[in-house]
């Protein structure tokens, strides 16, 4: 932790010279382009039928191989009873143990409802979206399993609440039809894992480390202004000890996940509206972002980009597109750093964003697909580190990082493809941003059909506006430490 006062006050001592690691983030890499879209295919005049099967048709397969090397079909029994394959929802026999693959959709009280969209909202007003989607009473969501042929509820409390599933996951599930529609689940399979792309860790290739640091909210405000000074003269290797400067010269790219700049608040009384304007750019709006905060964020770039590259992921919160993948922000944002839009220095980014290290695979977002999964659990839930691990663990699990789009998060109308499916690659690192705390951990997963296994490190990226805490990714080993500036 950096404390502001023992900055001022320290022993000046001659300073130690380091050179700076220069590692640069792969430009061939085709899954950079993943989530770029040309103006010219913007279209919102398709459904979200074909994305929804495209995403079904891509894991099923994946998921059959898994359910039948795990329970068979008609060549194992439990309790007596043989486990049997059914094709489909409307296949289900009552009373009898099989397994069918279907694609989950949840049932909530307050979850947003396109019909009422529709009904109330009007021209360019959307909805506001609530904090949660459960309401007060904590039975109110009903969880089900659908398919071409129909939906069955799926019904076991306690099994459901150690498995987190939210709409849109794709999923095998075993059980017994308990009565007409109800179906008794007992065990579930995920998608068979895309295989990773071979790495091998080396503590002495001295790739360097990325600095990532989400939710900066650049407001007015003293005490905002010395956390940013602070994060800028760490970063370029100006703050601490000659241990800290020796740390900070191994970063070679600070990566800004999301929520850069702070809107101005919303009207104080939101109970009063149903609906607000979310459109920043349209002739009937007030702008909701303060334009010193905006020239404050440009100027901070600056005073980086002169001996750090710098990556910037759009957010919730920034100026820039509300359905996902959000596009680069506009580079009329990044006035007085025009010279480095063309070149490796600045690089605006999509959320989500695929890098490319050398053979190492990062996937980030912004934090949007994980903050929605959290309206779908209890509404007293607090985000824990333990719970923010388990979501992105799920994610893994399912094969698909942003299951809730189009359903509860805003998205392009994909034709017949989903980008956020991990058709062909699985990360090696998998990170979120603008979370409530900083956790890590290697989640190792194995197949049984094919032998296909790996790992993928989970980071979760706090807010730097209310913790001061920016992560340290190490390219070579993969480990991570979190870094605290404090006033």
């Amino acid at each position: 932790m950096v404390e502001f006062t023992d900055y001022f006050n320290r022993e000046v001592t001659p300073s130690t010279e380091y050179t700076r690691t220069s590692f640069k983030d792969s430009s061939d890499y085709p899954k950079q382009e993943e989530f770029i879209i040309s103006a010219k295919d913007r279209k919102y005049d398709r459904q979200y039928f074909s994305m929804y099967q495209y995403r079904f048709k891509n894991l099923k397969e994946r998921i059959i191989g898994n359910a039948i090397q795990k329970w068979g079909d008609g060549t194992k029994r439990v309790n007596g009873q043989t486990i049997v394959k059914q094709d489909k929802i409307l296949d289900i026999t009552s009373g009898k143990l099989c397994w069918v693959v279907g694609t989950v959709f949840c049932d909530l009280k307050d979850k947003l409802n396109i019909f009422q969209d529709v009904e109330k909202g009007i021209d360019d007003v959307l909805p506001l979206v609530p904090d949660s989607y459960v309401g007060d009473d904590e039975n109110s969501m009903t969880t089900m399993l659908e398919d071409e042929s129909g939906r069955a509820i799926l019904h076991n409390e306690e099994f459901l609440s150690k498995n987190i599933l939210v709409t849109g996951c794709i999923v095998g599930v075993l059980g017994i039809e308990i009565s007409a529609g109800i179906f008794e689940i007992m065990d579930i399979v995920y998608p068979e894992a895309s295989p990773q792309k071979p790495l091998t860790l080396k503590a002495s290739e001295g790739k360097g480390k990325v600095a990532i640091v989400s939710g900066l909210n650049l407001e007015e405000g003293v005490d905002a202004d010395l956390k940013l000074e602070l994060l800028k003269q760490y970063v370029t290797g100006s703050l601490g000890s000659s241990e800290d400067s020796k740390t900070a010269s191994s970063v070679c790219r600070l990566i800004i996940a999301g929520d850069s700049v702070k809107p101005i608040k919303e009207m104080s009384d939101r109970s009063n509206r149903d609906f607000v304007t979310t459109n920043n750019y349209g002739s009937k709006n007030i702008s909701q972002y303060n334009p010193e905060s905006l020239v404050k964020f440009d100027e901070f770039l600056r005073e980086i980009l002169v001996s750090l590259p710098v990556s910037v992921m759009p957010g919730n919160n920034d100026m820039g597109e509300i359905c996902l993948p959000q596009q680069p922000l506009h580079k009329s944002l990044f006035h007085s750093n025009a010279r480095y839009l063309n070149g490796e220095y600045l690089e605006r980014l999509t959320n989500p964003y695929w890098f490319n290290f050398g053979e190492l695979r990062v996937l980030g977002t912004s934090g949007q697909n994980v903050h929605d999964i959290l309206k779908y659990l209890s509404k007293n839930t607090t985000a824990a580190p333990e719970l923010i691990l388990k979501i992105m663990e799920s994610h893994i699990k399912w094969q698909n990082f942003i299951p809730t789009a189009p359903d509860t998060l805003y998205c392009y109308p994909f034709d017949n493809s989903d980008p956020f499916t991990l058709v062909d690659e699985t990360p090696h690192v998998y990170f979120v941003g603008n979370q409530q705390q900083y956790a890590s951990e290697v989640y190792t997963y194995a197949s049984t059909t094919t032998g296909n296994s790996g790992s993928v490190r989970l980071v979760s990226v706090p807010r730097f506006s209310e913790t001061g805490e920016l992560v340290l990714l190490d390219l070579d080993t993969l480990e991570t430490e979190v870094v605290q500036i404090s006033l």
